[in-house]
């Protein structure tokens, strides 16, 4: 989509058949006053728009839009010859207005604008939402349908033109880097909505690399066979995908700034590619959406393709994905086994569906030793999490308070959804086990979510010259990693979670 920012000015031309304006909510039962911009395009249209307003009792509540058609000539449109509609929105009560109604009243004319291809909005709020949530909510998956008479491509939004006050500096670097981390989340929503014969262990591998391709490309990518992982030891991954005749591949990017770094920051998401629950088979429902149990990795992907164009300043960031299969074979890992993570640590295996957490395991206990300031891993890792938030919200724990409500401010500005769950000393009881050092799954569907944390942040490692382990924060995504209705800042199907909180949260780093 084209995106541009321009400065408002009474005598600039639009070329586009939408112009959308905004207007907020009278207090009690006053009468809408047709003011402003407003007033001076419903003076040329000899009062059209105070006229339909009337007709249609519109009251420019939060959400509501009006689209008005204009007739195919108006002679009194100097600057906008091509206009064909004017969308009004509305705004609330202006001492209500935030950030969240901000993105509510953009989405509703996101939405209603879908089919026009160029389109105008005089702006009213932050230009950057404009532009990120045009491409967010524009977005579809539509490979692999056939263009027939029933699926003919019809109209949709091509160009966006953002008209400010002032257009400064700081404005066209915000609106880039929305459109940068839009396009990124769209990557992510591409491989969660590909079918899992699509989107192997080698194909996000494949996908890796042309992420870290190019000469001035600032990513570095190594990716581990499965020889390389058993030299380093990493039982815990390796027992899950030695069920799968598909080779597991562990993907490892790296990026330095120029400059000062002032932080280094890992990223850990889960790469299970698709998910049969191993010997401990899933019914066949539950194991219809388990394509999208790799959605850890494609958070991972559109970050990384985010941070080669934007090139945080001072920030080291080190991403990984174990990726892998979970299938049942003669050669799957079984329940009863004990197997050894990287870290030494012994696990016994009681149920080869609570895989996740072995390959993240290996993967945080693989990334400690790197030595990072804090460690943030994404997961699609329990169906409890999603018992205790639905799947609008993900669930968010922590060995440490001050980076998780970092983050959290980060995901509530963006819009993401999280909401903290403890991770009590009282809950390492369902951990232990007879004869090794965990047990995988052992919660028995009591606070599941936190098992599965508790369990990853067993593998987390120290900090450097010190007792005390890396910050970490555990994201579990496994509800909102695939919409069951349309949200403000998403489509139905896959959201691309968490790759617009991380990206906020490492700019603001």
């Amino acid at each position: 989509m084209k995106i541009t920012v321009e400065k408002f000015l009474k005598t600039t031309t639009l070329t586009g058949e939408a112009l959308a304006l905004a207007a907020h909510a009278p207090k009690g039962k006053k009468k809408v006053q047709v003011e402003g911009d407003l007033a001076e395009l419903d003076n040329q249209l000899s009062g059209l728009i105070s006229e339909t307003i009337k007709e249609e009792d519109f009251q420019f509540k939060l959400g509501k839009t009006l689209v008005i058609r204009l007739s195919s000539q108006n002679p009194n449109l100097k600057n906008h010859k091509n206009l064909k509609k004017i969308i009004l929105v509305g705004l609330g009560p202006k001492d209500k207005f935030d950030s969240n109604n901000e993105r509510k009243a953009v989405a509703s004319l996101i939405r209603v604008a879908s089919k026009v291809e160029k389109l105008a909005v005089r702006c009213f709020g932050q230009a950057a939402m404009l532009a990120e949530l045009a491409i967010l909510l524009n977005y579809k998956f539509e490979r692999y349908k056939t263009n027939d008479k029933n699926n003919g491509k019809g109209k949709e939004l091509k160009e966006l033109t953002i008209l400010v006050d002032e257009l400064t500096g700081p404005i066209k670097q915000l609106v880039k880097e929305a459109q940068v981390i839009a396009e990124s989340t769209a990557i992510a929503r591409d491989l969660v909505w590909e079918p899992a014969c699509e989107v192997t262990p080698a194909y996000l591998a494949k996908q890796a690399r042309k992420i870290a391709a190019g000469k001035t490309n600032p990513l570095k990518l190594k990716i581990l066979e499965q020889k390389d992982c058993e030299k380093l030891g990493m039982g815990a991954y390796l027992a899950v995908a030695q069920g799968s005749d598909e080779p597991p591949k562990f993907i490892e990017f790296s990026y330095k700034p120029t400059g000062k770094i002032r932080k280094h920051i890992a990223l850990v998401g889960k790469g299970v590619t698709f998910d049969s629950g191993g010997l401990s088979l899933k019914p066949s429902k539950a194991m219809e959406m388990m394509k999208e149990d790799m959605s850890g990795s494609a958070a991972i992907m559109g970050i990384m393709s985010a941070v080669a164009r934007l090139k945080p300043k001072g920030i080291q960031i080190t991403a990984i994905v174990a990726a892998t299969e979970n299938m049942p074979s003669g050669k799957a890992y079984k329940p009863g086994d004990v197997i050894t993570a990287m870290n030494g640590k012994t696990i016994e295996v009681n149920n080869t569906d609570a895989e996740g957490r072995l390959t993240l395991a290996d993967a945080v206990a693989y990334v400690s030793k790197k030595n990072p300031d804090e460690i943030i891993d994404f997961a699609t890792l329990t169906g409890a999490c999603m018992v205790a938030l639905g799947n609008v919200c993900a669930g968010i724990m922590t060995n440490n308070q001050e980076l998780l409500d970092r983050v959290k401010t980060s995901a509530d500005e963006v819009g993401e959804l999280m909401w903290q769950l403890p991770l009590y000393e009282e809950y390492k009881e369902s951990l232990k086990s007879e004869i090794a050092d965990l047990i995988n799954a052992g919660s028995k569907g009591k606070a599941g979510a936190q098992n599965g944390g508790l369990f990853v942040g067993e593998f987390i490692g120290k900090q450097k010259g010190s007792d005390e382990p890396i910050p970490w924060l555990h994201i579990d995504i496994a509800g909102p990693c695939w919409f069951d209705q349309p949200m403000d800042w998403s489509p139905k199907g896959a959201s691309g979670i968490p790759v617009r909180t991380i990206m906020n949260y490492l700019l603001s780093s």
